[in-house]
C-alpha cells in the first residue's frame, strides 16, 4: 500500500487530463507523476530515505503536492507546517518531529532562522534538478507505514504529531469519495491552506478519486464566484466560515453556480441557516465531522437526508465507527450526550512520541475526540460542542454552541462565540462575544432571540462587541482559550444585560 501508486493509476488511465490547475497552469496526471519521481530523485541525491521526515512550509502552490508524492515514492513521512508559525514555533514542531529537511518559499525563509543547523532548508523552485542516472526504485510501504505527521491545532495545548499511515488515508479518502460520489469529472476548489488537514484532506480525496483539484493561493470569496463561473469548478468542501462568506456575497443571489454540486462542511458545527441557504439553490448540502486524529474522516451525512436530518454530522464513513461515552467510558443510550469517538482504520497510529498521550487518546481502540454529542435513534450524529468549551451554570450543563446556532443568523453578527464567565452564585454564566464589522450592537436583539428559543439557564447575561474578528486557528476554529483569557474580568468590568 502507498499512495503514489493512485497517481501511478490515473497517470496511466488518463495521461492527459488535468490533475492541478493552478492560475494559469494546468498540470495533467503524467506531468504530476513525472515531476513528483524527479523531486524524490533530488531528495535521494541529499540522502533522504525511507522514514526520514519532510517537513513542508509553502503557500499553495503545485509544488506542495509534487513534494508530498516524491516523499510517498521514498516512504518518508511528510511534515506539514503552518505558514503563520512564527519562527519559534517551526523550529518546536521541526524538532520534535525530527524532520531531515524542511521545503519552504522564498517569502517564508525568514520563519527558518532559529532551526538546527543539521536541518537542510531547501526552496520548492529548486527541486527536481537532481544529476542525471539516479533511479528511484519500488520502496515497499504497506497499510501502517506512516504517511504524515499532522500536527494538531493547539487549541487546547502544545501541538502534538498524529501519525498519520498510506493505509489510514487510504480508507478516509474512499469513505468520503464514495460517500460524496466524487468522480474524475469532478473539479475540486481547495482556496484555505493544504498545512492544515481539512485542505490536506480536500487535496488526497480529490487525487484519490482522479479529480481535477483547482488550487488557490488563498480565500479569496470574489474569486470563488469566478471558479464556479469559469473553471465550472463542481466541488466545495470548505469549513463554515468560507460557506457563510459566500452565500453572504452581494454576488451570491445572481451568479453562476450551475455547475456546483457537491457542497460539504465540517471543522465546526454548521448552522442551520447556512445550510439551507446552500440546499435552497438546489446544492444538497453534506455535513461531516472529522478531526486531525481520524485523517479527516469521522462521519458523513448523506445528501440524501440532507433534508431529513438537517444539523446532523451524518453515519460513520465506510469502514468507521461512532459511538458516545459517558465520564465513566460506557456507552450512552440514543438521544444522551457524551463524548464522541470515533474508531476504524482511517485513525491515527498514536502521537508522535508520546506514548501517553496516546495511550489516553486511544484508549479501547477508538479515538476519545474531546467533543460532545450524541446519537439519534437511527444513528444519525449530533455534534453538541467540545467537551472543554462546555460551562456549568448552577449544576447545569451550557452549550455555548447550543447559544451560537440561535445568533449565527442574526442581522449584522459576522461571527459569534459564546464563553463562560464567573459568576458569584452561579460558578459560571454565559457571555457573547461578537464581531460586527463596524455595524452598532444592540443587546436587547441578543437576548430576545436567546429567550424566546432557550431555557433560562442558557441565556447570556453579557454581551460583549469585538472591535476586530474573533481570534481563529488554521483551521478556522475560533480559539476560545484566547477569548476566556481576553475577557477574564469581564464579571467585574463588563455590564449585565439582564
Amino acid at each position: 500500500m502507498n499512495l503514489a501508486d493512485i497517481g501511478r493509476h490515473w497517470a496511466r488511465w488518463q495521461p492527459d487530463a488535468v490533475s492541478i490547475r493552478f492560475a494559469t497552469r494546468s498540470i495533467t496526471w503524467r506531468e504530476l507523476d513525472v515531476r513528483s519521481t524527479e523531486v524524490a530523485a533530488s531528495f535521494i541525491e541529499r540522502g533522504i530515505a525511507k522514514g526520514d521526515r519532510i517537513a513542508i512550509m509553502m503557500l499553495n502552490r503545485p509544488e506542495w503536492i509534487e513534494v508530498t508524492i516524491a516523499a510517498w515514492k521514498l516512504g518518508a513521512v511528510v511534515v506539514p507546517l503552518n505558514v503563520r508559525f512564527t519562527p519559534a514555533e517551526v523550529a518546536y514542531v521541526v524538532s520534535d518531529a525530527g524532520a531531515q529537511v524542511l521545503i519552504t518559499d522564498e517569502t517564508l525563509v525568514e520563519a527558518c532562522s532559529l532551526l538546527d543547523n543539521s536541518v537542510l532548508v531547501l526552496l520548492a523552485s529548486g527541486l527536481g534538478e537532481a544529476s542525471p542516472g539516479i533511479d528511484v526504485p519500488d520502496v515497499l510501504t504497506d497499510e501502517k507505514t506512516p504517511a504524515f505527521l499532522c500536527y494538531t491545532s493547539g487549541t487546547t495545548g502544545d501541538p502534538k504529531g498524529a501519525i498519520l499511515t498510506h493505509g489510514s488515508w487510504n480508507v478516509a479518502s474512499q469513505g468520503w469519495a464514495q460517500a460524496i460520489e466524487l468522480t474524475p469529472h469532478d473539479r475540486v476548489a481547495l482556496p484555505f491552506p493544504l498545512a492544515f488537514t481539512g485542505g490536506l484532506a480536500v487535496f488526497v480525496f480529490t487525487y484519490w478519486a482522479g479529480a481535477r483539484l483547482v488550487l488557490e493561493p488563498g480565500v479569496d470569496v470574489d474569486r470563488l464566484f469566478d471558479l464556479f463561473e469559469h473553471e465550472r469548478v463542481t466541488a466545495l468542501l470548505a469549513v463554515p466560515v468560507i460557506l457563510q462568506q459566500l452565500v453572504s456575497h452581494p454576488r451570491f443571489p445572481t451568479a453562476d453556480l450551475s455547475s456546483w454540486r457537491i457542497a460539504s462542511s465540517g471543522g465546526a458545527p454548521v448552522p442551520v441557516p447556512l445550510i439551507e441557504a446552500i440546499q435552497a439553490i438546489g446544492v444538497p448540502m453534506f455535513q461531516g465531522f472529522s478531526l486531525t486524529e481520524v485523517s479527516a474522516a469521522g462521519t458523513i451525512l448523506p445528501g440524501h437526508d440532507a433534508t431529513r436530518k438537517i444539523g446532523s454530522a451524518g453515519l460513520a464513513v465506510m469502514h468507521g465507527s461512532v459511538g458516545i461515552i459517558d465520564e465513566d467510558g460506557r456507552p450512552c443510550p440514543a438521544g444522551s450526550v457524551g463524548e464522541i469517538t470515533v474508531g476504524g482504520p482511517q485513525i491515527m497510529l498514536g502521537y508522535w512520541n508520546q506514548p501517553e498521550a496516546s495511550a489516553v487518546a486511544l484508549e479501547g481502540g477508538v479515538v476519545h475526540t474531546g467533543d460532545l454529542g450524541y446519537l439519534d435513534d437511527d444513528g444519525y450524529l449530533y455534534v453538541v460542542d467540545r467537551k472543554k468549551d462546555m460551562l456549568i451554570s448552577g449544576g447545569l450543563n451550557v452549550y455555548p454552541a447550543e447559544i451560537e446556532r440561535v445568533l449565527v443568523g442574526l442581522t449584522d453578527i459576522v461571527e459569534v462565540a459564546v464563553i463562560g464567565v464567573p459568576h458569584e452564585r452561579w460558578g459560571e454564566t454565559p457571555a457573547v462575544i461578537v464581531w460586527m464589522n463596524g455595524a452598532d450592537l444592540d443587546p436587547t436583539r441578543v437576548l430576545e432571540a436567546c429567550s424566546s428559543t432557550l431555557a433560562d439557564y442558557k441565556i447570556p447575561r453579557y454581551v460583549v462587541s469585538s472591535p476586530e474578528p474573533l481570534p481563529r486557528n488554521m483551521s478556522g476554529k475560533i480559539l476560545k482559550r484566547e477569548l476566556r483569557t481576553r475577557y477574564a474580568d469581564l464579571a467585574v468590568t463588563g455590564t449585565p444585560i439582564r
